[in-house]
């Protein structure tokens, strides 16, 4: 990953669309994208005590780090008592949002929480449509996607056939100025020359999420990757046909040819020959 996407912890869950889950909630929280503040109001103290209905030692440390009461007493309480007190306890200043997050483990959030609320949590309000004005596009925005597309990658949500077929490589090569561009050129020189495939996991150690993030909208990234290939392939929403725009739909170029097509599933052997950046 980069020094830009990196995460503060590592989930400990075992299932990689779990995983991606606990750490894009994480990141979003800590990045500023979306608040502590933001959870509650999506995630209110009755909805986590009942989703710990059956758990009553974490009920008890949630309620021991929020409220102080001994954690010996705390497991002894119900949930609806629990959310009671925790409630009590946010309504009269003793305590904050962002002591209940803290106190709610990541991977916790995954395992209780239903999946598709926590999706809703993340993408409210479409922050990959944010700009920042005439300047340019919303640099926390920015940061979350590519660490939501490098999250994928490491989880193995997704491929980097994925992404490149996505965005398509018309569309990398329309956007990225040319310092980048001959980046990847060389690459593929350099692989040629070496008589070795020039493969999408290659284009993409030259390209980097942070630099795909900076000069391809965001919209497209989220359209063509984020949406169809992650939120949908993996079950965190339902599949809407209209989600996808058609390859190469914004900006045609015919100079340009996209590599063949591919499933969120499959495995990358497609090559990138030296023509496609000639």
């Amino acid at each position: 990953m980069t020094e830009q996407a990196k995460d503060v912890y590592e989930s400990r869950l075992t299932v990689g669309r779990e995983r991606f889950l606990a750490h894009v909630v994480e990141h979003a929280i800590n990045v500023g994208r979306r608040s502590a503040d933001d959870f509650v109001r999506n995630f209110p103290p009755e909805e986590i005590m009942q989703r710990l209905g059956d758990r009553p030692e974490l009920r008890a440390e949630i309620l021991a780090q929020t409220t102080g009461l001994k954690a010996r007493i705390a497991v002894k309480k119900t949930w609806q008592s629990a959310a009671e007190d925790l409630r009590i306890a946010l309504n009269e200043a003793e305590t904050d949002a962002a002591t209940i997050v803290s106190a709610f483990h990541p991977d916790d959030r995954v395992r209780f929480l239903d999946h598709g609320r926590l999706w809703s949590f993340i993408i409210e309000g479409e922050f990959w449509k944010r700009t920042e004005g005439p300047a340019g596009k919303d640099k926390t925005s920015a940061q979350h996607l590519a660490f939501m597309l490098e999250r994928a990658l490491t989880d193995a949500l997704i491929t980097h056939r994925d992404i490149i077929e996505g965005i398509s490589v018309a569309e990398i090569a329309a956007r990225l100025p040319k310092a980048e561009l001959g980046k990847i050129i060389d690459g593929a020189l350099a692989a040629g020359h070496r008589h070795t495939p020039f493969t999408e996991s290659d284009l993409w150690a030259a390209l980097t999420a942070a630099v795909l993030v900076e000069y391809v909208p965001l919209r497209l990234v989220w359209e063509r990757v984020i949406q169809p290939k992650i939120a949908e392939t993996h079950g965190y929403v339902t599949s809407s046909p209209e989600s996808t725009p058609a390859p190469g739909s914004l900006s045609p170029d015919p100079e340009w040819v996209e590599v063949g097509g591919s499933t969120a599933s499959s495995v990358s052997t497609e090559v990138v020959s030296d023509d496609d950046f000639e």
